[in-house]
């Protein structure tokens, strides 16, 4: 498999991880995510200002998620990816273009 399999796998098989940050000490933070696109440049995932874990974000680009699709540990395909976060440039659009794509019932 290819790099952007990996990723499209991530988004339209597994969509939610787990993403692990550090707070202010560098205490590990855990939380879940949904992972809602990608493209060559990465995965895209939502937060908002004033979230705890955006505030880890900002303060500290690097994270770590690992996205699980199974009955069990012995049953299961799991990805564990390492990168770091960034903001992205036009996110109104990006946000409304994703919502769209959501199913209305999660609005």
């Amino acid at each position: 498999m290819q790099r952007r399999d990996y990723l499209k796998y991530i988004v339209e098989e597994i969509h939610s991880a787990v993403f692990a940050t550090v707070d202010g000490e560098g205490r590990p933070v855990t939380c879940a995510i949904d992972i809602m696109d990608y493209d060559e440049s990465g995965l895209y995932f939502l937060t908002a200002k004033g979230k705890n874990f955006y505030e880890r974000l900002k303060a500290n680009e690097n994270i770590a998620f690992t996205a699980m699709k199974g009955e069990d540990t012995l049953s299961c395909v799991a990805l564990s990816v390492q990168g770091r976060a960034k903001e992205i440039d036009g996110q109104v659009h990006w946000v409304q273009t994703v919502l769209f794509q959501m199913p209305p019932e999660v609005h």
